[in-house]
């Protein structure tokens, strides 16, 4: 047995009436994992650097360990698949073909491969074979989770895609917290890369239970919308393409009116940027002191200081001169 949640645990009095009862979200982690370009603030491990990505900002972590909150779990494996084949120089792309729930492709996909998932020819065991001779599947399985920082649970949720070559070990520290009762959100989860592996793989393992003030502030995202949007439980409409008027649609723009003059706007005081929360939280400024006035200086004393001055010039100039020789 693996020691990646140890045997003995003390659990917290505020813990102990949830240990040995079911668990929605361990039901979730635990499907789709068997026995083997979005604008959600996400956990990147490209490099195999922990990475905050929102919108165009990523900001590199300067630890190779994190400790989360897992609130939530896609019951399904999400998939997906790229035309081309990877190389270290690849610019970062969204997917051609992918599907949130493993059932059919996303309606937004730009290529999609089939109308069902599970008879895709990508999706077929041996339909991608790599550089070391092994037989994989073209379309890769993922494992979508949310998770907060467990320092910060009342800040950002965080899309973390767990990689194909993770999601056994992830399979095997849920069973491991199945087996001793323990529900995946009552622990700090501690995230971290395998050092074995020559590719960005991470390792998961227990972190200590939650305190109380952790939990209460959890609880609440288990099962919400904003939760479900991330994960990719939320059932996706198709985009709806903008029809562009034809030349006899358009109605006739109306006569210019004359503009009347108005004063300008009072000029609006600039707000101060939120601190960020979550993980690389920004750390607030350390306020700096006023400066005390220095004392008046008397004509002679100033001439003094400025012929003491130019002394040191002097002689600094002297040792550079020196150095350089």
């Amino acid at each position: 047995m693996s020691n990646l949640v140890p045997v003995n645990i003390q659990v917290p009095a505020h813990l102990a009436s949830r240990i040995g009862t079911p668990s929605l979200l361990a039901q979730s982690m635990a499907g789709g994992l068997g026995n083997g370009g979005e604008s959600i603030p996400r956990i990147s491990i490209k490099g195999g650097r922990f990475r905050i990505v929102e919108g165009d900002t990523e900001t590199v972590l300067d630890t190779t360990t994190i400790d989360v909150v897992i609130v939530g779990a896609n019951p399904r494996l999400s998939k997906t698949w790229y035309a081309k084949a990877w190389t270290p120089d690849s610019e970062p792309q969204a997917p051609d073909c992918f599907s949130l729930d493993g059932i059919g492709p996303d309606p937004s996909a730009t290529q999609p491969q089939n109308d069902l998932c599970a008879s895709c020819p990508q999706n077929a065991w041996g339909s991608k074979v790599t550089p070391q001779g092994q037989q994989i599947k073209a379309c890769a399985d993922q494992k979508r989770l949310a998770v907060v920082s467990a320092d910060d649970p009342t800040g950002p949720t965080y899309l973390l895609q767990v990689t194909p070559a993770a999601l056994k070990g992830l399979n095997q520290y849920q069973k491991e917290l199945a087996m001793r009762g323990i529900a995946p959100e009552i622990v700090r989860t501690r995230i971290s890369f395998d050092t074995d592996a020559s590719f960005p793989k991470l390792k998961f393992g227990f972190g200590g239970f939650n305190e109380a003030d952790v939990q209460a502030a959890v609880d609440p995202l288990f099962g919400s919308a904003s939760v479900k949007e991330i994960t990719g439980e939320n059932p996706r409409a198709a985009v709806a393409v903008p029809q562009i008027a034809s030349p006899q649609q358009v109605a006739p723009k109306p006569a210019l009116k004359a503009v009347e003059s108005t004063p300008a706007p009072a000029p609006v005081a600039e707000q101060p940027a939120p601190l960020k929360r979550g993980f690389g939280a920004s750390k607030p400024a350390t306020p700096v002191k006023a400066a005390t006035p220095k004392p008046a200086v008397a004509p002679a004393a100033t001439a003094t200081s400025a012929a003491a001055l130019a002394d040191s010039i002097a002689a600094l100039v002297g040792e550079v001169n020196s150095d350089d020789a």
